[in-house]
């Protein structure tokens, strides 16, 4: 089994995968959905983590869900990262091979944030409906070697800034166990 059906497995077993039409419930979260950004609730974001460094990635991407408007989980293939699962104004959701459009991104160190415009990375990914108002601006985090998330932020800079820092330190808090 090669690495990438292995962690597309872990991640369809930890997520809730309805990979249908959205319930009505589903609709109006999302409809009524605002990014959190009180850095007291990021403590959370690394608590009670498994062991596991996968379960682990997509247990903090799921996570992140509450703090952005959007977000890609992509797996590292080759030179290549190949998007596994999204979520959008809350809601978490593993994506379909269909929707797996492979994209090349710049090296970076790990936990290292790069930033840039969302529109042309989400076209190249055929997720447009992530921003579709194109609101947004992308981070682009690798806390691990074989894995990275984009989070897709609406924050004005003012506030994007901290936020961004009290993030990236509540991931390595929780990669690193501490």
């Amino acid at each position: 089994m090669n690495i990438i059906t292995h962690l597309q497995k872990r991640i369809e077993s930890i997520l809730d995968h309805d990979l249908e039409t959205p319930s009505e419930e589903v609709l109006l979260a999302k409809k009524n959905f605002e990014v959190l950004t009180d850095p007291r609730l990021l403590r959370g974001l690394a608590e009670s983590l498994p062991n596991d460094n996968t379960d682990k990635a997509v247990i903090l991407f799921s996570r992140l869900a509450l703090y952005f408007d959007a977000g890609v989980f992509l797996e590292a293939d080759k030179t290549q990262w190949e998007p596994q699962a999204q979520f959008h104004r809350g809601h978490v959701s593993v994506l379909k091979p269909a929707q797996k459009k492979k994209i090349s991104l710049p090296k970076s160190d790990l936990m290292s944030v790069l930033r840039t415009d969302a529109k042309p990375l989400l076209q190249k990914m055929d997720l447009k409906n992530l921003d579709a108002e194109g609101r947004t601006v992308c981070l682009f985090i690798r806390p691990g070697t074989d894995f990275a998330f984009l989070l897709f932020s609406s924050l004005p800079d003012l506030w994007l800034k901290d936020h961004i820092r009290a993030v990236t330190e509540a991931i390595h808090r929780g990669i690193n166990n501490e």
